[in-house]
C-alpha cells in the first residue's frame, strides 16, 4: 500500500517508499538505504513518544529482536530506540502474512501446514534460547516468505529477568493467541505460554477459524482461561498436538524438542486428514428456536433478574451515551491479577478520501466529515454551536445546525425509554422467562436482532428516520448501541449487531448520507465490510483505543471525552489528529446545569 498524507518521507537515514501495516503501536514501513538494501521499517505512532513507559518497552524490543538470530526470524539490521520518533529497521522479508494467507487463499494443507509448523517451532527455539518469551505469536507477527515461516514483531518480548514490562499492571497481547497464563500472572510467563499460542496459531491455519473467538476480548480470555478450544475441522494427527499445545496447565505442554518430534508426523501431501465429528449444543427454544453453536461458546452470567420482572445490566460508568460493559467471568479473573487487556491487533487501511460511493446499486454520493476539525456534540439537546466549529452531532429530533456539517444521532439497538411501545412486542428481546432485557443505565429495551426477519422489521423503522434526518439536510447518520452485542452476549452475537448495521449503511448511502461506527471498538476489523465511513468514539483516550479508530478510518474520528483526565489525554495524544470535545455526561444544553463543553 501506498504512503498516507503525513508519513514521514525518509527514517534514519532510509527512503520510505510504501506502507507494510498498521497496528496499535506504530506503522511499518518498506524502506531503502543508499545502498538499495530493502528493510522494514517499524515507526512508532506519535502519540507514544512522550510516554517513557512505552518508550522502554520499545528498547525492550529492539534489545530483544537483536539478540535472536535464526533462519525463522527477521534480524535487526539498525534502530534508534531514542530518537524524537523512535524506529527500528529489520531485515525485509517479502511475503505476506498468515493472516493474508488464510483470509486470501484459505487454510493450509499438506506439506505448507507442515513446513509452517516444523519453522515456526525452530523459530520459538531460536527466541527461547536467549531467555526470551515472544507474549504475542499470532498469524499476522507470521511472514510466509519463500523459504518457510518468518516470526516478527518482539514489541511485548519478555525477558525472564525483567519485569518492567507489567510493572503498571496492563496486559498487553491479542486475547485468542494468548495463553491462560498471561491472563492470570503475566508477570510469570514461560516458554509454554509461546508453545499455547503456537497451538492456536496452528488450529487457525489449518481452519481458518481460532480455538478460542469470542465476540469481544473479555468472552475470548474467557474462553482462553476456562473452556475447552473449538478444534472442529482439525484432522488427526494436527488435532491431539493442538490438544497438547493448549492445555490449560503449561506444564502438561509438550516442550519444543517433543513438539518438533510430533509434528514431524504430520502429512506431506494435501490429502484431507480424518476429521473428528464436530460438537454442537443447541440453544433453548426460549432463546431462538433449534438455531445450533459450537458448544464452546459459553453462557456470561447475567446479573439477578430485577423484581422477577425484568434482566437489566448496568455499567458502573454511565455517562452520556457511552454503553460499556466487562463480563463477569473475565472481569473478575481480570481484578485478581491487578491488569487490564490491551488488544494488540492490526488496523484497516483507509484511504481517508472527502466521499466515498454508495452501497451497489445506488446512485447517491456521500460526503464524509472532515478530519481534524472542531466538532461539538449535541445529542442531549441543540443549542447554537461556537464560532469555528465545523461538525455538530446531534439527535435525529433536532435540526441541522446552519453552516457546519451535521451528524444525526439516532438510537438504533435499543428502545428509547419512553418510545418502548412504539416497537412490536416480539421486536423487544426477552429472557428465558420471557422478561424484556433492559439497559438499566437508560431504562432502554434491548431489541432482538437474533433472526434475519426481526432485524429486516427493525430496520425499516431505523431506516425512517434516516429518511427524516436526510430530508431534514444532515450530511451524516450515527447510529447508537453498535457494541449491544459485547454488553448483552448471553443473548447477541456480534455478526448480528454488523448484519443489522449493514442494513442501515446500504439505506443511509443511497440516500446520500455517510454513516459512522459509534464506539464498539472489538468491531472495528470489519467497518468496511459493514459500510462504515468515520467514526464517533465516546472515551477513547480514557480506555486507550483511539488508535485502533484512527487507524481503521484514517483519522477521520470524532472523540467524545467525558472526564477532564481522559480529555487531557486526548489532547495530548490525538488533539493533532482528531477532531476532540469533552462534553458533560448527560450532553445537556449551553445554559442548563452541569453544562461542560471544552476543546483542546
Amino acid at each position: 500500500m501506498s504512503l498516507n498524507p503525513g508519513d514521514p518521507e525518509s527514517m534514519g537515514g532510509y527512503t520510505l517508499l510504501d506502507r507494510l501495516g498498521s497496528g496499535g503501536m506504530g506503522v511499518v514501513y518498506l524502506g531503502r538505504s543508499d545502498s538499495g538494501r530493502r528493510v522494514a521499517v517499524k515507526v512508532v505512532h506519535a502519540p507514544y513518544v512522550q510516554d517513557e513507559e512505552f518508550r522502554t518497552r520499545f528498547r525492550q524490543e529492539v534489545a530483544a529482536a537483536r539478540r535472536v538470530s535464526g533462519a525463522f526470524t527477521a534480524p535487526v539490521v539498525d534502530a534508534d530506540p531514542d530518537a524524537p520518533q523512535p524506529w527500528m529497521a529489520t531485515l525485509y522479508i517479502p511475503g505476506p502474512t498468515l493472516s493474508d494467507v488464510v483470509a486470501k487463499k484459505g487454510p493450509l494443507r499438506g506439506r505448507e501446514l507442515r513446513v509452517l509448523a516444523l519453522g515456526l517451532v525452530e523459530a520459538l527455539r531460536d527466541i527461547h534460547r536467549v531467555g526470551m518469551v515472544h507474549r504475542d505469536l499470532k498469524p499476522s507477527n507470521v511472514l510466509m516468505a519463500e523459504d518457510g515461516p518468518r516470526v516478527i514483531d518482539f514489541g511485548i518480548s519478555y525477558a525472564v529477568d525483567n519485569e518492567a514490562l507489567t510493572v503498571t499492571g496492563r496486559l498487553i497481547g491479542t486475547p485468542p493467541f494468548m495463553s491462560p497464563e498471561q491472563f492470570a500472572a503475566p508477570r510469570e510467563v514461560t516458554g509454554a505460554s509461546d508453545v499455547f499460542s503456537l497451538g492456536s496459531l496452528l488450529v487457525y491455519a489449518a481452519t481458518g477459524n481460532r480455538p478460542f473467538d469470542g465476540t469481544s476480548p473479555y468472552l475470548t480470555g474467557y474462553q482462553v482461561m476456562y473452556e475447552a478450544p473449538d478444534l472442529n475441522g482439525v484432522g488427526e494427527p494436527l488435532r491431539s498436538i493442538a490438544e497438547r499445545c493448549l492445555d490449560k496447565d503449561p506444564a502438561a505442554r509438550p516442550g519444543l524438542d517433543e513438539l518438533q518430534g510430533m509434528l514431524r508426523q504430520l502429512p506431506q501431501s494435501d490429502e484431507p486428514a480424518a476429521l473428528a465429528a464436530p460438537r454442537v449444543a443447541e440453544v433453548p427454544d426460549s432463546l431462538e428456536t433449534s438455531r445450533q453453536v459450537a458448544d464452546r461458546h459459553p453462557i456470561a452470567p447475567g446479573p439477578p433478574v430485577d423484581g422477577g420482572q425484568t434482566e437489566t445490566y448496568g455499567t458502573g460508568t454511565g455517562h452520556g451515551r457511552r454503553r460499556r460493559r466487562v463480563l463477569v467471568g473475565i472481569a473478575a479473573a481480570v481484578a485478581v491479577t491487578g491488569v487490564s487487556i490491551v488488544a494488540v491487533r492490526l488496523g484497516s487501511d483507509q484511504d481517508g478520501g472527502s466521499s466515498s460511493s454508495a452501497a451497489p446499486g445506488a446512485a447517491a454520493k456521500v460526503t464524509l466529515p472532515p478530519k481534524h476539525v472542531p466538532w461539538d456534540y449535541q445529542i442531549g439537546g441543540a443549542y447554537p454551536p461556537a464560532a469555528g466549529v465545523k461538525v455538530v452531532g446531534r439527535d435525529h429530533d433536532s435540526e441541522p445546525a446552519p453552516g457546519v456539517y451535521n451528524i444525526c444521532n439516532i438510537n438504533a439497538f435499543q428502545a428509547q425509554a419512553d418510545g418502548e411501545r412504539d416497537w412490536d412486542p416480539d421486536l423487544l428481546l426477552r429472557d428465558a422467562k420471557d422478561n424484556v432485557v433492559y439497559d438499566e443505565d437508560w431504562g432502554e429495551a434491548v431489541l432482538d436482532i437474533r433472526t434475519a426477519a426481526k432485524r429486516q422489521r427493525i430496520a425499516a423503522k431505523l431506516n425512517a428516520w434516516i429518511d427524516e434526518c436526510a430530508a431534514k439536510g444532515f450530511k451524516a447518520v450515527e447510529p447508537d448501541n453498535y457494541d449491544v452485542s459485547t454488553r448483552f452476549p448471553k443473548y447477541l452475537k456480534a455478526d448480528q449487531a454488523e448484519a443489522l448495521m449493514k442494513l442501515l449503511s446500504a439505506h443511509a448511502h443511497a440516500k446520500g448520507l455517510a454513516i459512522a461506527q459509534k464506539n464498539a471498538v472489538e468491531l472495528v476489523a470489519d467497518h468496511k465490510s459493514v459500510g462504515l465511513d468515520f467514526a464517533v468514539s465516546e472515551e477513547c483516550a480514557e480506555w486507550n483505543e483511539c488508535g485502533e479508530f484512527a487507524e481503521a478510518f484514517g483519522d477521520d474520528v470524532f472523540v467524545v471525552e467525558y472526564t477532564a483526565k481522559g480529555m487531557a489525554q486526548a489532547c495530548s495524544g490525538w488533539g493533532s489528529t482528531l477532531s476532540v470535545v469533552r462534553r458533560d455526561e448527560q450532553v445537556v444544553p449551553q445554559g442548563a446545569k452541569g453544562y461542560v463543553h471544552q476543546t483542546c
